[in-house]
């Protein structure tokens, strides 16, 4: 796969790679290297200029973007923007649900347009756990969300079953969620077999933002 916005330069030049089910995979490397680009491109929001994608079969992508808490209905309450989107048994079980994403009470008749940043980004992940997606593809999922709201998050992702592919630079938050690294550099993606830590340690970085500054 070959990409460019139509310039002369390409933001990702011949990219070959299989992802398989059930991997966790983190994407890193430089901001304007592709990492955005590559997951635009796997949801079929871009088209390659070269090349293709396939997906698998059966495979359902659910991707989570940098401002997807920005694109909840404002007018619905917590609870409606579930219950608009459940189907069968689950609808039974909303309230737990949002309970487990730190929704309870007289929480769940707010109005979205009244939430933080923070409890915005929970819904929205809330919203896609919900549906029956076996691939995820999250775009900087934490940006907005507090220590306990990771913390959520991470763990659902934790037992999730399907294939993860995630655009993050929180160290803490990749630590035990994913098992290969994708490191994107010079218009080309290096795979790493290696957990977070691993790669951390290879590279001699002191946390993953020091990835943005090299060179190698």
């Amino acid at each position: 796969l070959t990409f460019s916005y139509g310039g002369p330069d390409c933001v990702l030049d011949y990219i070959d790679l299989t992802i398989e089910r059930g991997e966790k995979i983190a994407l890193l490397g430089k901001n304007g290297q592709g990492k955005t680009t590559f997951v635009r491109l796997i949801n079929s929001e871009l088209t390659p200029t070269k090349g293709s994608i396939e997906l698998g079969h059966n495979v359902l992508a659910g991707y989570f973007a940098q401002n997807q808490e920005d694109i909840l209905n404002k007018a619905d309450t917590v609870f409606d923007t579930l219950d608009k989107i459940a189907v069968g048994d689950v609808r039974t079980k909303l309230r737990d649900i949002l309970g487990s994403f730190l929704f309870s009470g007289e929480d769940i008749d707010k109005k979205v347009e009244v939430l933080s940043g923070g409890e915005r980004a929970r819904l929205a992940m809330a919203k896609l756990l919900l549906k029956p997606y076996n691939l995820l593809i999250l775009d900087e999922p934490t940006n907005h969300m507090d220590i306990k709201s990771k913390e959520i998050l991470k763990q659902a992702l934790i037992n999730y079953s399907g294939t993860i592919v995630l655009v993050s630079h929180d160290r803490d938050f990749l630590e035990g969620l994913t098992n290969k690294v994708y490191e994107f550099s010079n218009k080309r993606v290096l795979e790493h077999l290696d957990t977070i830590e691993e790669f951390v340690e290879k590279r001699r970085l002191n946390n993953l933002k020091e990835i943005e500054k090299s060179t190698k």
